[in-house]
C-alpha cells in the first residue's frame, strides 16, 4: 500500500476525522499493513492488546458472551473505517471479545509501543484521542458507527443477519439493509433510520411480516449489503428493533418443533369446526388458511407461498388450528 493510500484510509476513518494531516501523514509512517485470510482472528478473549487496528477492508465480526458461562455470541459486525482496541491499547487491560475477518479482510496497525510513544509526542494527536475516547464514553458519537457501516457486506453463510442489523441500527446509520439471492437478484430490504426500521419488503410482504421471513427464511447462498442513503421526507414505516428481533427468535424456535411434527408438505383439510372466538387479530390468518384449504387439500408450505404472512406465521398459525381440530393431517 502506498504512502498516499495510507493516509487517505486513515482520513477516511471517523475516529481519525478532524487530526491534523501532518499527524495522520506521521501515523502513516508507522503503521503495518496485514492481510488477513477467510476466518483469520484478530483478537480474542483474556489476549493482552498488542496494537491499535484500523480496518482497511472486509469486515470484522465481534463476538462476547452473554452469561458468565455462555458461548460466544455475535454482537457487532465493523467495516471499513473502524477503528478497534482504542481504548484497551491505552490501558493494556485484557480483550473480552473475539475479533474475527469471517471473510478476510486488511488492517492498519500500529504496535501498543508505537502508539503510546505517538501520543506522548504529539500533545494535538494525545488531546484529540483522548476527546474521542470521552465523547464515546458519553454516547455522543451516534452516527460514528454509521460512518463504519456504510461498506458492511458478504455472504449470509458467514455472518449472523440479526446482529448485523442490530449493528446498523444502534450505530444510528439511515440506509438499507439488502438481501441478494445466489444470483444476485433482490430478495428482500430493511430500511434503517433514527435507530428504527421500515420501510421493509420481501416479495408482496411488508413491516414486521417481511422482516421475519427475511429473517427466518432466507435466500441459499444469498448475500448482503448495507448503504447508507438519505433518507426520503415524508411519513414512513417505523418500527422498534429490538421487540421484533426477539419474537422473530421465538418463532424461529417453535417453528423448527412444530416442522418436526408437521412437515411442509404434510397435508390439511379443514374439519368444519368453527374457529374460536377468542382468535381476535389472527382471525383473518385463520379464514384465509381454512379458505385455501377448503378448496384444495395441501401443506403449510403451499399455504405459506400463497398468503401474505412469513412462512413461520402460517406453519404456527396451522399448529393452532391443528390443536383446536380446526384442521386435521391427511387427505380429503
Amino acid at each position: 500500500m502506498q504512502r498516499t493510500d495510507l493516509i487517505k484510509t486513515i482520513t477516511d476513518s471517523a475516529f481519525f476525522q478532524g487530526v491534523a494531516y501532518e499527524e495522520r501523514a506521521a501515523l502513516a509512517e508507522v503503521a503495518q499493513v496485514l492481510r488477513h485470510g477467510e476466518g483469520e482472528t484478530l483478537f480474542q478473549p483474556r489476549q493482552l492488546p498488542t496494537a491499535l487496528y484500523l480496518v482497511s477492508e472486509g469486515v470484522v465480526e465481534i463476538s462476547r458472551r452473554q452469561a458468565p458461562e455462555g458461548e460466544l455470541e455475535p454482537v457487532a459486525y465493523r467495516g471499513p473505517g473502524a477503528v478497534l482496541a482504542e481504548s484497551k491499547v491505552i490501558t493494556g487491560t485484557p480483550f473480552n471479545s473475539l475479533a474475527r475477518f469471517p471473510e478476510g479482510g486488511v488492517t492498519l496497525q500500529w504496535p501498543r509501543p508505537v502508539i503510546l510513544r505517538r501520543l506522548f509526542e504529539s500533545r494535538d494527536l494525545a488531546m484529540y484521542y483522548l476527546q474521542n475516547l470521552a465523547r464515546r464514553l458519553e454516547g455522543t458519537f451516534a452516527n460514528l458507527g454509521g460512518h463504519e457501516a456504510t461498506k458492511l457486506g458478504g455472504r449470509l453463510e458467514h455472518f449472523d443477519l440479526p446482529t448485523i442489523l442490530q449493528t446498523v441500527v444502534e450505530s444510528g446509520s439511515d440506509g438499507v439493509l439488502e438481501v441478494l439471492d445466489a444470483r444476485g437478484r433482490p430478495f428482500g430490504a430493511i430500511s434503517t433510520h433514527d435507530r428504527r426500521v421500515g420501510p421493509i419488503r420481501r416479495g408482496a410482504l411488508s413491516g414486521s411480516e417481511a422482516l421475519f421471513e427475511i429473517l427466518m427464511h432466507p435466500p441459499e447462498r444469498g448475500t448482503f449489503v448495507f448503504r447508507t442513503i438519505r433518507r426520503a421526507a415524508g411519513s414512513e414505516e417505523s418500527l422498534v428493533l429490538q421487540p421484533l428481533l426477539i419474537e422473530a427468535a421465538r418463532m424461529q424456535d417453535e417453528l423448527e418443533r412444530f416442522r418436526v411434527v408437521v412437515p411442509a408438505s404434510q397435508r390439511l383439510r379443514p374439519t368444519g369446526r368453527r374457529i374460536d372466538a377468542k382468535a381476535g387479530e389472527d382471525r383473518d390468518l385463520f379464514d384465509q388458511i381454512r379458505h385455501e384449504l377448503a378448496t384444495e387439500s395441501c401443506g403449510w408450505g403451499v399455504l405459506a407461498e400463497r398468503l401474505p404472512y412469513s412462512h413461520a406465521r402460517v406453519a404456527l398459525a396451522v399448529r393452532q388450528l391443528l390443536r383446536d381440530e380446526v384442521l386435521v393431517e391427511g387427505e380429503r
